[in-house]
């Protein structure tokens, strides 16, 4: 099946907006015509467009854009609207209550692991994560528990495009040794978990949810603060909880039990 053509001018527009960060959300043109590969002229010409449809905005003393309203608008129609996310929330909400801690939820974005739901009870360090926020997927239980049961094409693609970042490759290896290694640990457990790996003081547990095809989903996740949750605690009281209530949401979403991994 031949693939569709790709409207340039579309994808030119989303690399712009794409851009934009939690930790930059503030680009001149020339930062924007760095990060995307486009002449200034052109990130001008569609900057312009993107200020008339109200999806950024320009600070006339500074010159730099920011993304609007209008964009996190379009964000939140989506994750209103995904099944998985109205699927899980009962049960996130009824696993934060029994075990006081905060329960999160993410899928994966090319490669990074995006939070489509969070019940939050309590602050977490300085983490500040929030609907919307990106964590890596190597270094993160929320993202080894998800990467772990890609199937061999898919997982195929993401270490391909992790190799192209020097950073990742610091953690997982310059061909992937590292991770393979910790991932083959995950698959044989059922779940994954970090200690003071991303953030010193932090430690956590993710395990997959899976479709009606077998595919691996989404990840769920609870995070820690290490001085008040020890490992053991970690490992024996929650770990249950939550690979009972990630069984539970999978079931919902019709899985039967037969996983499609790539081994």
């Amino acid at each position: 099946m031949a693939q569709p053509k790709r409207v340039n001018s579309l994808v030119r527009g989303l690399a712009i907006l794409e851009s934009f960060t939690p930790g930059e959300p503030h680009l001149n043109l020339q930062d924007l015509s760095a990060r995307t590969g486009l002449p200034k002229t052109t990130v001008h010409r569609f900057l312009k467009t993107l200020l008339t449809m109200n999806y950024v905005t320009l600070d006339p003393h500074t010159k730099a854009y920011a993304l609007a309203p209008r964009v996190m608008a379009l964000g939140f129609s989506v994750l209103s609207g995904m099944d998985l996310r109205q699927t899980a929330f009962p049960y996130m909400e009824s696993l934060s209550k029994e075990t006081d801690q905060n329960v999160n939820l993410a899928v994966l974005d090319r490669t990074e692991m995006l939070f489509i739901e969070r019940i939050t009870v309590r602050r977490i360090l300085n983490t500040n994560l929030y609907v919307g926020s990106r964590l890596n997927c190597y270094q993160t239980a929320v993202g080894r528990a998800l990467i772990a049961f890609l199937s061999r094409d898919k997982y195929d693609q993401l270490l391909t495009d992790l190799l192209k970042d020097k950073e990742a490759v610091k953690s997982i290896g310059r061909r992937g040794e590292k991770i393979d290694s910790i991932l083959e640990e995950v698959r044989t457990r059922g779940y994954a978990s970090s200690d003071n790996e991303w953030i010193p003081g932090l430690r956590a547990i993710g395990t997959p949810i899976f479709n009606d095809r077998g595919e691996v989903e989404a990840s769920l996740n609870m995070s820690f603060i290490s001085q008040a949750v020890s490992l053991m605690d970690m490992l024996e009281n929650h770990l249950p909880r939550l690979l009972e209530t990630a069984g539970k949401i999978s079931s919902v979403l019709g899985f039967g039990g037969n996983i499609r991994t790539w081994r």
